[in-house]
């Protein structure tokens, strides 16, 4: 399942990447059509359609072309050399990289006509010459440099986060109901104290790289990372299944626990992590002006935090709350029971708790 998962998951990366390079080459042969004049068909004695014709298969064979360059370059050669470099230095790396293969490529293919192993019958690749090689290179740079920073910013806020953005989904203040887990590492003050700040942030990067590679699995979000703790989101729709965010915490245990010797060796520790789950309605808003941040506000989410801090009182490593336990099916609620009704700090409404059978 985790297999098939990651494959369709990439096969959808792929075909994305071969969509934006088709749309770019096809936006590129209707504006070289609208700088042509009615001599150019009539000197070449060729019409309007068949020119077309020949163009847009053009660039829908350099689109998969470019496409599964990028594709490939990306899943197999810029993770090795580019992974520790910002956005924009990485950007132009990978640009001049990209450049590279595809120009090769590019004679490769021209090579072949040449010698009739393969015949090219598109107007302008036949035309090849200085002039047109430049223009093609700045444009696949600019088609390059765009996708890149695309994918990049996508990556960075989240894929959810980033559509919501570019589509304004929350401009005006939204109600949604959503699952909240609140995810902090245990005895935090005190790693931080022996490991010193520096290591201590890498151990947090290594941590939630981790988490990172699971989340898509269980379909969880990223609502923000605060120090040490990740607060993660799941929307509510019908057909949701919540023993899918219990799963995604055991998993992240257990491939922690499965990793214990790489983080001893680097760190002298295996990190633990606790966590509170939390359910209800939420306003989701699009927040500020000079940085614009998607926002949840609502009890749920104070609710979740103060849970999240009994962990320890409680001696367990996983706390959900009533809303969260009702909505499970009886079969996950056997692995629940019922610890206290309190009232929670700043709260004035008491909250049942539950904790999970270690």
């Amino acid at each position: 399942m985790k297999y098939s998962l990651k494959t369709f998951l990439k096969f959808k990366e792929y075909l994305q990447i071969i969509a934006l390079w088709i749309a770019a080459f096809l936006f590129y042969v209707f504006m070289t059509y609208s700088m042509i004049d009615d001599a150019f068909f009539i000197t070449r004695k060729i019409g309007v359609k068949d020119f077309l014709l020949s163009e847009i298969t053009g660039a829908l064979t350099v689109g998969v072309f470019m496409g599964s360059i990028l594709f490939v370059l990306q899943e197999f050669v810029y993770p090795r050399f580019f992974h520790n470099y910002g956005i924009l230095l990485t950007t132009l790396l990978r640009s001049l990289l990209f450049l590279i293969v595809c120009f090769l490529g590019l004679l490769i293919v021209l090579e072949l006509n040449k010698v009739h192993y393969i015949r090219i019958n598109n107007w302008f690749a036949l035309q090849v010459n200085a002039k047109w090689l430049i223009c093609f290179t700045v444009y696949c740079l600019i088609v390059h440099i765009f996708i890149t920073l695309l994918q990049a910013f996508s990556r960075r806020l989240g894929s959810n986060y980033f559509k919501n953005l570019l589509r304004g989904n929350y401009m005006i203040p939204v109600v949604e109901y959503r699952v909240f887990m609140f995810l902090d590492m245990c005895s935090s003050a005190t790693v931080a104290e022996e490991a010193g700040h520096y290591n201590y942030s890498l151990l947090l990067q290594e941590c939630f790289t981790d988490l990172s590679e699971i989340l898509v699995e269980y379909n969880a979000e990223v609502y923000q990372y605060v120090g040490d703790e990740a607060v993660l989101t799941w929307k509510v729709k019908e057909g949701f299944k919540r023993q899918q965010c219990i799963e995604l915490y055991e998993a992240f245990a257990v491939r922690l626990l499965g990793k214990k010797e790489l983080y001893k060796r680097k760190f002298g520790l295996v990190p633990r992590f606790k966590a509170s789950i939390n359910e209800g309605l939420v306003t989701v808003a699009e927040i500020g002006q000079i940085k614009t941040e998607i926002a949840y506000h609502g009890d749920v989410l104070s609710t979740a935090a103060r849970v999240r801090d009994l962990c320890n009182d409680y001696k367990t490593n996983l706390l959900i709350t009533q809303s969260f336990f009702e909505q499970l099916t009886s079969f996950d609620q056997d692995n629940f029971t019922a610890i206290e009704t309190t009232i929670l700090r700043g709260k004035k409404r008491p909250v049942t708790i539950y904790k999970s059978f270690d």
